[in-house]
């Protein structure tokens, strides 16, 4: 049951009631903006309130994402989530998931996944 719903121009941001925050992008995104970015962050800070919840991202159309926006999820993933879990299905989203683990090593676990079910169980431990 979603308990706050924001839509965006390229996606959807709900808060569930069992408290997990979601962001699901447009099937046509490809990559997301900076500019995207900073309005996820303050959309996301706002529906949660300030408290970091677990968080969802569907990525499974995502081709790409650039040095600059890896950079700015791992300095900011820990403003809104306790953990992070991403669907995927791809090389190329599993490289961007694997270097801002590495490189831009995030505040708060973050994990690449193949189903949603399966990232929502992870979810659920946090």
């Amino acid at each position: 049951m979603v308990k706050k719903d924001i839509a965006l121009a390229f996606g959807r941001v709900t808060l569930e009631d069992e408290g997990i925050l979601r962001f699901i992008a447009e099937p046509s995104l490809q990559t997301i903006s900076l500019s995207q970015l900073k309005e996820l962050l303050h959309v996301f800070i706002e529906i949660t309130e300030g408290k970091p919840r677990p968080f969802f991202s569907d990525n499974t159309n995502m081709k790409t994402l650039g040095h600059q926006k890896r950079k700015y999820i791992g300095d900011n993933l820990h403003l809104f989530a306790v953990a992070s879990a991403a669907k995927e299905n791809s090389t190329t989203v599993r490289f961007i998931g694997n270097a801002i683990n590495h490189l831009f090593t995030p505040k708060v676990p973050m994990r690449m996944f193949k189903s949603e079910d399966t990232a929502i169980e992870w979810l659920k431990t946090f």
